[in-house]
């Protein structure tokens, strides 16, 4: 396999994008770059497909919308918000977060 670096979910994130219902994921890290192809996997490292990070955007908290949560995944933004709280703890309306934009390339296995 080619050399790629890894993007980590959580099993329900993993899921939710590899059946493409998730189309982003937000960080609060700028760690990958537009364009880069990343191996999927989950917290263990266990890699289940390539995807493509065709856009990478940023934006505060209190700039996120409804919109931004569907695409990644959520019902609605108070859903994303209290996802968001639980991965990173508090944050405030002006921390900087990044969208990434991602297309699935394969699919290696599926998730149990």
């Amino acid at each position: 396999m080619p050399r790629h670096r890894h993007l980590k979910f959580k099993p329900e994130y993993l899921r939710d994008l590899l059946s493409g219902r998730k189309r982003t994921t937000i960080r609060r890290e700028k760690k990958y770059d537009e364009g880069e192809v990343v191996y999927v996997c989950d917290l263990k490292g266990r890699v289940y497909g390539r995807a493509f990070i065709y856009r990478v955007d940023s934006k505060r908290v209190g700039e996120l919308s409804d919109e931004d949560a569907r695409r990644d995944g959520f019902r609605d933004l108070g859903e994303l918000l209290r996802a968001l709280t639980n991965i990173y703890g508090k944050l405030d309306k002006n921390d900087v977060i990044y969208i990434y934009h991602l297309e699935v390339l394969e699919v290696y296995r599926d998730i149990q």
